[in-house]
């Protein structure tokens, strides 16, 4: 009898103990989840995750790509200590994501200060990317005006937006990202370096 108690308890601890390894496995895989949809676009995470030794590559035929940087950021940062740019650079991409977040826009990437966003990433020739991209570009100047009332530095940005066709996908093993390439991509930029402060350029 005093051996059957004993395996019975036995079995309750382990249970339990199973239990609660199951339910820390569970939060960690929330938490990986979690971190590769801040990274990659919801259906890229997914298939990265299921075939993770597949190339992913998708060619798509109308995407809005936006590029967005601080005028005279170099010369600017050049007068500032590190702590105050990197601050000043974390506050201004934090209200950019925020925003793109909310209104539905896939950011991509940031390069120093340059930002760069695309929406219309479906099979879909006619979607809504272009008139949403506006939409969120006339938010980031609103967003640059509202920084501007506190910060230290006034800045000011150029935006540049292109739509057409590009190829999208994830380059990399250790530290991957998801990428845009093409024309499209490369007269956004133009459009960007070429355009005049605080206004968008298309």
């Amino acid at each position: 009898m005093h051996k059957i108690r004993k395996m019975r308890r036995y079995q309750i601890e382990l249970e339990q103990k199973v239990e609660e390894r199951t339910h820390d496995l569970k939060l960690e895989k929330e938490k990986s989840e979690s971190l590769l949809l801040n990274i990659l676009p919801a259906e890229v995470a997914k298939e990265l995750t299921e075939h993770p030794n597949q190339t992913i590559a998708k060619k798509f035929p109308n995407v809005t790509v936006l590029f967005t940087d601080i005028v005279g950021f170099t010369k600017m940062s050049d007068g500032m200590s590190a702590e105050a740019v990197v601050t000043m650079l974390n506050k201004m991409i934090s209200k950019f994501d925020e925003r793109a977040k909310k209104e539905g826009i896939e950011k991509i990437k940031t390069i120093g200060d340059a930002y760069m966003a695309a929406t219309g990433l479906t099979e879909e020739n006619s979607n809504e990317g272009a008139k949403r991209m506006i939409k969120y570009a006339r938010g980031l100047l609103e967003d640059v005006k509202s920084f501007n009332e506190t910060a230290p530095a006034k800045i000011q940005i150029r935006l540049g937006i292109n739509s057409g066709n590009l190829v999208a996908g994830v380059i990399g093993k250790s530290k991957f990202i998801y990428d845009i390439w093409g024309d499209t991509v490369n007269v956004a930029s133009r459009m960007e370096s070429t355009g005049e402060p605080m206004r968008i350029h298309v």
